[in-house]
């Protein structure tokens, strides 16, 4: 095992995928959330595709800061 490998294995990682989901609902909203509170401070917790709405939502609410935007390929929204 490499020192890299190692750094990579210790580091905890989420990605909430919404990729063809319309519109999330409170329970998808509570996950994400509750991912980010539990999770160490170094950790990441990522979303993908997600909806225009919530993106939204989450801004309102100022909580969008707590998560990070997964790359799309290229040519598509996120």
């Amino acid at each position: 095992m490499r020192a890299n490998d190692k750094k990579y294995i210790e580091e905890g990682h989420v990605v909430f995928d919404f990729t063809g989901l319309e519109q999330a609902n409170v329970g998808d909203l509570a996950l994400i959330l509750t991912a980010r509170m539990h999770s160490a401070p170094g950790d990441n917790v990522w979303v993908r595709s997600v909806p225009q709405r919530t993106a939204q939502i989450l801004q309102y609410l100022k909580l969008d800061h707590l998560f990070l935007h997964y790359p799309e390929a290229e040519g598509q929204p996120n």
